[in-house]
């Protein structure tokens, strides 16, 4: 996670990050963030990103067809998290929402699980989204998802790295994240996603920007074409701190 956006008792995490002999940041907007709270502990740290392999989410992701569950003859969005705070699915029907009172023909898939289940529950009945906001619940294997969605969108209010953005990634998908604090790390805006504002109305008029930009989308699709995301080369570096 980000440790610059929650707050925490910095004596007794210290006292339980100190006792590992190396500690595993997935970014460095993540390392700067951990070390503004913990900066006795630089010596332990290292940078490994999340291991992801292209083999193995094309072949996940045809495992079934998700198309069926996701039947819509519209735009189809998908998000994939915990329903937690930090992932802000609880603002999704109010965007969803603005999204839809512009004239768009769109349904957003939600598949995950969490405390917060009920809770987004009713802001979607409190939106009157029901026909538009769709939760789908955990699934072991989400990439037959993420391959019948049009959009995959992370709205989160804060990140660490999101690894379902990868993967939406290598699976050609045109991304969209919101502007949390870490999101420059995650990527490149207009290059291969887009991001857009925390701001429920800003960020709805962001992502219909970006559907309507079908130029844009065609760009980042050719470079996420021509870029491979794996990165199986990290176990690399797990396997020398077990040597060491």
């Amino acid at each position: 996670t980000d440790y610059s956006t929650i707050d925490i008792d910095v004596e007794t995490e210290l006292n339980m990050w100190s006792k590992y002999d190396h500690i595993a940041s997935i970014s460095e907007n993540c390392t700067k963030a951990f070390l503004s709270k913990f900066p006795s502990l630089k010596s332990k740290i290292i940078r490994i990103d999340n291991i992801i392999t292209k083999e193995m989410i094309y072949d996940q992701a045809d495992q079934f067809d998700a198309v069926k569950e996701m039947s819509f003859k519209g735009i189809k969005l998908l998000s994939i998290g915990r329903f937690s705070k930090a992932k802000n699915f609880d603002n999704i029907p109010a965007i969803c929402k603005y999204i839809v009172e512009s004239g768009m023909n769109i349904r957003w898939y939600i598949i995950g699980y969490g405390g917060d289940k009920e809770f987004i529950r009713n802001k979607i009945k409190e939106s009157s989204m029901q026909e538009h906001v769709f939760i789908l619940g955990k699934k072991t294997n989400p990439y037959p998802y993420i391959k019948a969605c049009d959009y995959y969108i992370q709205p989160s209010r804060y990140e660490g790295k999101a690894v379902t953005v990868r993967e939406a990634q290598i699976l050609k998908k045109p991304v969209i994240i919101t502007d949390f604090p870490t999101s420059k790390s995650q990527l490149t805006n207009g290059v291969d996603g887009v991001i857009v504002s925390l701001n429920n109305e800003e960020c709805a008029k962001g992502i219909i920007d970006f559907i309507n930009d079908k130029e844009l989308q065609e760009k980042i699709i050719d470079y996420l074409e021509s870029h491979d995301y794996s990165n199986a080369s990290e176990i690399e570096k797990i396997y020398k701190l077990m040597e060491g």
